[in-house]
């Protein structure tokens, strides 16, 4: 029986990920992409069953693993025996496979069954995730006849076909995440509710940023490049929503500047992080390496000028030089935020519509889910 005909017989998809992360409206378009009559399962093979968790997921059916962190190291034995009962329970038509361990496992739980019309297809998010020398061995030697591959964009999928994996451009999908615009804006707090929520004064110009605090998106350098904005525009404010590993030394970094701490609000973690981005007039993404960033997609539905990085899926994103910077250039990134914070109606009006003309013609839920539904069906 051929893929195509297994996945119109069986009608169901497995989607395997690792655990649950800031990823969950990414994952859940790719569920959400498959018709309804679709069974959908999910897996997560790290982590507790957690009714918080679980009740995000689109799926008719969530299994938790529950695996440790060693037992997801070497061989997975573990992981891959339940995951061998799993497919031979769901019988799935595609699997998805967010990220490389699940792709692994997901292939070696296939040989196992011997399973051949399945195929795995694996998602990566992110640019360099398959150099290493022992990915490259696996990619070439275990993946090649049950996978193919969608990277998140054009950036990724370059890097996916430069992994020397022995995979033919056909099998690599360029699939950037696609925004639901109405149910986006739906959301959306209005500016004085978010800022009321944020802790802003309504007439403070502020530089809004979403992101993990991580290494990857260098708020470093978007703190510093505020801080002379600041001295320019003294009634102005940073707001950084997200959580991670550099929290306290971006802090850190904001008292040794001599910023004032009530200008660079560190507002946290945020559920649905984009129904607060009507309190920013600019939004900065100063990222050194990049995959493909959802958030700006978000920014241009809410219809807030971008001032970003040229790294990576950044530059699929936008199709302007006036939007992007240089990594990692402090007083070129500084001055474009400026220039962008002083635009006058007129030129902040058509760059935003501009923006948004672009999501709705390129980034739709509806595009992304057709062009995955036809890389599948293949």
């Amino acid at each position: 029986m051929s893929h195509k005909e297994s996945l119109r017989q069986s009608k169901s998809v497995l989607q395997i990920r690792y655990r649950d992360d800031t990823l969950r409206t990414t994952y859940n378009q790719y569920l959400d992409a498959f018709p309804a009559d679709f069974y959908k399962v999910v897996v997560f093979m790290a982590g507790s069953d957690e009714t918080d968790v679980r009740e995000t997921v689109i799926a008719d059916e969530v299994i938790f693993l529950d695996l440790s962190r060693k037992q997801l190291k070497g061989l997975r034995r573990q992981a891959r025996q339940q995951l061998v009962r799993i497919i031979g329970r769901v019988n799935p038509s595609v699997i998805l496979a967010h990220r490389w361990k699940a792709t692994t496992i997901a292939v070696a739980a296939l040989k196992t069954l011997g399973t051949e019309d399945v195929m795995v297809f694996s998602v990566v998010h992110a640019l360099y995730q398959l150099q290493s020398l022992s990915r490259r061995l696996v990619g070439r030697f275990l993946l090649k006849k049950h996978c193919r591959f969608i990277g998140v964009s054009e950036a990724v999928r370059e890097d996916v076909l430069q992994a020397g994996f022995g995979f033919s451009p056909e099998d690599v999908l360029a699939l950037p995440n696609g925004v639901d615009i109405e149910k986006t804006r739906a959301s959306l707090f209005s500016r004085n509710e978010a800022r009321q929520l944020l802790g802003i004064p309504l007439e403070v110009k502020v530089v809004g940023h979403v992101g993990r605090l991580v290494r990857a998106k260098d708020q470093k350098t978007l703190i510093s490049a505020f801080a002379k904005v600041y001295k320019v525009l003294p009634l102005s404010s940073l707001v950084i929503i997200g959580a991670g590993r550099f929290e306290n030394d971006l802090k850190d970094q904001v008292k040794s500047l001599q910023i004032p701490a009530s200008v660079v609000i560190f507002a946290g973690a945020k559920e649905h992080a984009v129904r607060f981005m009507p309190a920013f007039d600019l939004f900065a993404l100063t990222s050194v390496t990049e995959g493909f960033p959802r958030v700006l997609l978000e920014a241009m539905v809410c219809k807030i000028p971008i001032v970003a990085t040229d790294r990576g899926g950044i530059c699929e994103v936008l199709d302007t030089d006036a939007q992007l910077c240089q990594a990692g250039d402090v007083d070129g990134i500084a001055r474009r935020l400026l220039e962008s914070l002083q635009l006058d109606q007129e030129s902040r009006q058509n760059l935003v519509a501009a923006g948004y003309k672009r999501v709705a013609e390129n980034f739709s839920s509806a595009i992304f889910s057709k062009r995955l539904l036809e890389f599948v069906q293949q």
